[in-house]
């Protein structure tokens, strides 16, 4: 292994790690099936609030991902060129 895919290797799992984070802290997008029987739905100031979060990791999440993806990519060519 090369340095090059050492470096990009610990990439991978930092990012993988914080993608993981940041999907975890989101909230829910419904209130789940429990809510739709029986007829309760939270509407308030909080929800509101935390609307700006969430549309904030949701963005980071999906702009890691794409980066994760393409170091992928780029370890898996770097790998069959040293080869």
């Amino acid at each position: 292994m090369t340095t090059l895919e050492l470096v990009a290797g610990g990439f991978l799992i930092f990012s993988s790690l914080i993608i993981t984070i940041a999907v975890s802290l989101q909230s829910s997008k419904g209130d789940g099936l429990t809510s739709a029987i029986m007829g309760t739905g939270g509407v308030g100031g909080a929800r509101e609030r935390g609307k700006s979060v969430d549309a904030k990791l949701a963005t980071l999440t999906k702009y890691l991902t794409v980066l994760f993806f393409i170091v992928t990519i780029a370890v898996n060519i770097i790998a069959l060129v040293m080869k």
